[in-house]
């Protein structure tokens, strides 16, 4: 077999060879593409009917035993809030200090401590000057003054009511030190004496109902002597209620005032003014509204009279806590009897009957509200009418005019006030206000002795609660006070004119400074005036220069 397959390779071997060579290209069109038929499905699936139906059959049974569990609970001790302290109380209270123009002062208050059902105290009060001023002549003035005070309070808190009472004494010496130096006379120091002596007590009960639907009520009634030095004397019994409820979201309610004064020095002078407010009042968080009137009789001697104010107000918050405009209009009847124009000019001529003036409207419109969390202010614009505003004048039929007469006249006043208060930090705070005031008049040429601008600004410092510092600048514009032209005892009525002076503008800065030694003893140091300004509060009666008062304070 392998010889034939030798000899058959050799055979072609040599017919090749002895061909001629064949030389041809191939080209190839394209490359093989395989392709693949799209294959149709059948798109329906096999079904099984099943005539049978099993329905399964389940067997089971509970074994009333627990569940063995070897989690046991651990209690949680329950939060609990520590109770707060109960800061020390101090029943009692003493500052005594000395000043210059030989000034003691000394002032106690003694007070019950905590206690749920009573609480009742004593205060005590007393501050003289034995110095003298001097006044526009070179002389020195006898301007010695005495004041005095003592006051008993008690207070029993019951589960709907309130009843309180006091009782009190006062008195008040000083001397007429002020006349017209242009006269070549000095009067005597007993001739200028004057004291005021006041004996007052009162009663008073008020509800505490924590229910609304209950009607509120404040009653009180008080009594009150006054008597001068000559003797003049006078009786004063007022009476006090108010009554309140609160019905459908609103508050309805009503104030009835009574006062009776008898003035033992004129004959015929005893009056009575008797006064009922009713008024309404409803608010919510964005707006509040007042509404009512004053109505008011008056008796004085063989004359009465009537007199109506109406009430109202209203205030909405713009923007809540930090802008609230407001509007209102009020009016009131101002009583005007001894005693009260005693204390607002000592200097007064004993006795003197001023008339009472009524306010027939007073309109006003503001905005106050929050610049910031620590900045607060009250812009207020208002109107004015006053029939019998009454003014201070000396009286010059006593030659020497160290005592003041009342003159009146209908005025109408235009007021611009203004208050900003900060409390920058936890120890410094701030206050500024001001008060402008234009003043159209009738009869009088000038609104005596009231200034047209007043401005007030303090400022109080705590360091570490060690020291305490405060400061006081106050302004006071400039004033008129009459002089003695025409008829001495005029008072203005019949158009004549009088000469005037001016007052000038007062300024006056005071600083205060305490150092707490520890909780119950403290010392402290007084400076007024500090720039020793000599200025007249009322004519010819200039005030003390720069003083200085240094004492203690002493807890127990």
């Amino acid at each position: 077999m392998r010889p034939l397959m030798a000899a058959i390779m050799i055979a072609f071997s040599c017919a090749v060879h002895s061909q001629e060579t064949i030389d041809k290209e191939v080209v190839v069109v394209r490359p093989f593409e395989p392709s693949v038929i799209d294959a149709s499905k059948i798109n329906l699936l096999p079904s099984l009917t099943d005539t049978i139906s099993i329905l399964p059959v389940f067997s089971y049974t509970i074994m009333p035993m627990p569940l063995a569990s070897d989690f046991e609970v651990e209690p949680i001790t329950p939060a609990r809030m520590s109770a707060e302290s109960v800061s020390k109380l101090y029943s009692s209270y003493l500052r005594l200090g000395m000043g210059s123009y030989v000034s003691p002062f000394a002032e106690l208050s003694i007070n019950s401590l905590r206690n749920s059902k009573y609480n009742g105290g004593l205060y005590l009060l007393h501050h003289s000057s034995q110095g003298k001023i001097k006044l526009d002549n070179d002389e020195k003035a006898f301007s010695q003054f005495s004041d005095s005070e003592m006051l008993f309070y008690g207070k029993r808190m019951g589960r709907r009511n309130v009843l309180s009472g006091e009782a009190g004494l006062k008195s008040n010496g000083f001397h007429f030190y002020g006349y017209d130096t242009a006269l070549d006379t000095v009067p005597e120091k007993d001739d200028l004496r004057q004291n005021f002596m006041s004996a007052n007590a009162g009663l008073s009960i008020k509800s505490t109902n924590i229910d609304s639907s209950r009607i509120n009520y404040n009653l009180g009634l008080y009594y009150n002597y006054f008597q001068d030095r000559l003797d003049v004397a006078e009786h004063a019994v007022s009476f006090r209620t108010g009554l309140s409820q609160y019905i459908r979201g609103q508050v309805i309610g009503a104030d009835i005032e009574a006062d009776y004064y008898d003035n033992t020095f004129f004959a015929d002078t005893s009056s009575m003014v008797l006064k009922v407010s009713p008024w309404f009042n409803k608010a919510d968080e964005e707006w509040e509204v007042f509404a009512g009137f004053h109505g008011y009789y008056e008796q004085l001697g063989d004359e009465s009279g009537l007199y109506f104010h109406p009430r109202a107000s209203l205030q909405f918050s713009i923007i809540r806590n930090y802008v609230i405009p407001y509007v209102g209009i009020d009016g009131r009847l101002n009583v005007n009897n001894y005693s009260k124009m005693a204390y607002d000019n000592r200097f007064i001529v004993p006795g003197l009957f001023v008339k009472n003036s009524n306010t027939s409207m007073d309109i006003y419109t503001g905005v106050k509200g929050n610049f910031t969390r620590e900045v607060s202010f009250n812009f207020m614009v208002s109107y004015a009418v006053t029939e019998n505003m009454h003014f201070f004048v000396n009286d010059y039929s006593e030659l020497i005019g160290n005592r003041f007469l009342a003159v009146y006249d209908d005025v109408e006043v235009l007021n611009y006030s203004g208050e900003i208060g900060a409390i920058v930090s936890n120890r410094l705070s701030l206050l500024a206000r001001a008060n402008y005031y234009s003043y159209e008049m009738k009869l009088q040429e000038h609104p005596w002795h009231k200034p047209a601008l007043d401005i007030r600004f303090s400022a109080n410092y705590n360091l570490r609660d060690k020291i305490l510092l405060n400061a006081d600048v106050y302004y006071t514009g400039k004033r008129f006070a009459r002089l003695s032209a025409g008829d001495p005892g005029d008072p203005g009525e019949s158009g004549n004119q009088f000469e005037s002076i001016e007052l000038k503008g007062i300024a006056d800065f005071n600083i205060g400074i305490e150092y707490r030694y520890n909780k119950i003893l403290s010392g402290f140091l007084r400076l007024n005036n500090l720039a020793n300004n000599t200025y007249y509060k009322w004519n010819h009666y200039p005030v003390q220069g720069f003083t200085l008062m240094a004492g203690f304070t002493y807890s127990l």
